[in-house]
């Protein structure tokens, strides 16, 4: 159930990434790109914190192989939360 919980969040996230690229590109015409990545580093250096990492331990996502690991990473603690096994951090 964890790992169901983990593919949808990572799938929510770069939903919402995505979703945030559809409606800045229909309100401005020469918009270049960029949002989705803003969404997905905004969350994982929201939710970094709570899962024992530092915030801009989000950048390790732009890592071409270790981000894929990294966002998967983050979102498998994420949907366990609840039930943690190690300490938040505090900066």
């Amino acid at each position: 159930m964890r790992i169901l919980k983990t593919i949808g969040i990572v799938i929510g996230m770069y939903a919402a990434g995505l979703l945030a690229e559809v409606v800045i590109a229909g309100i401005s015409p020469d918009y270049e790109g960029g949002v989705t990545l803003l969404v997905i580093l905004g969350f994982l250096g929201y939710m970094s914190p709570k899962v024992g990492y530092r915030g801009f331990d989000c950048f390790f996502a732009l890592i071409p192989i270790y981000g894929i690991i990294y966002v998967f990473r983050i979102a498998y603690r994420v949907a366990f939360l609840p039930g943690r096994d190690w300490s938040e951090r505090v900066s």
